[in-house]
């Protein structure tokens, strides 16, 4: 953990709302995810963040659903080697999984703890995107909406054209007829 002191003001408000919105539900359910792809329990010697901080474990699920995704996994406790792999965890997410940078979590959220809400909605996008490639591993909350494109033929999309919305107004809709609202303008 960074050596910091404690946040007043913006900062403190920021943070406050940022633990607010933590939810214990959702960190079981995802210890219960990361039990089921491993197929082990979930340490209980220590807290979900001291788990998961020094990023070996997310690398062992990442090769779970992705073999050989990340291929060399540092098992030292150097603050850079452990933020590297969480780096290669997140890296793997974009790379294989096609999981969009802005869904994930920072490395800095995990191995500092400053946004550990940050780090479940990661998992949980992880956990959507790996539903996606492979349907036989388990679910962590709703599985990705499939494409539904539409092919409309010319003449439907002229009749489209025709139809006057609601929101232009006319004589079925909303209108200004009949109001008035203090004295009229005087020219």
């Amino acid at each position: 953990m960074a050596n910091r002191g404690p946040a007043y003001g913006l900062t403190a408000e920021v943070q406050k709302k940022i633990e607010d919105q933590y939810d214990l539900k959702l960190e079981q359910e995802c210890k219960d995810w990361i039990s089921a792809i491993l197929g082990e329990p979930f340490p209980d010697d220590s807290t979900f963040h001291e788990a998961l901080k020094d990023g070996t474990l997310l690398c062992r699920v990442m090769n779970v659903i992705c073999p050989g995704s990340i291929k060399k996994v540092n098992n030292s406790k150097m603050a850079f080697k452990i933020m590297e792999n969480t780096n290669f965890f997140l890296t793997a997410g974009v790379e294989h999984l096609g999981i969009p940078r802005s869904e994930l979590f920072q490395t800095v959220d995990l191995y500092e703890g400053t946004n550990m809400t940050q780090v479940l909605w990661g998992l949980t996008a992880v956990a959507r995107y790996a539903r996606r490639k492979n349907k036989d591993l388990p679910a962590l909350g709703p599985d990705l909406s499939a494409r539904n494109e539409r092919n409309f033929d010319e003449a439907t999309l002229n009749k489209g054209q025709s139809i006057v919305g609601m929101q232009a107004g006319g004589f079925k809709g909303a209108n200004q007829e009949g109001m008035t609202f203090g004295r009229p303008r005087a020219l």
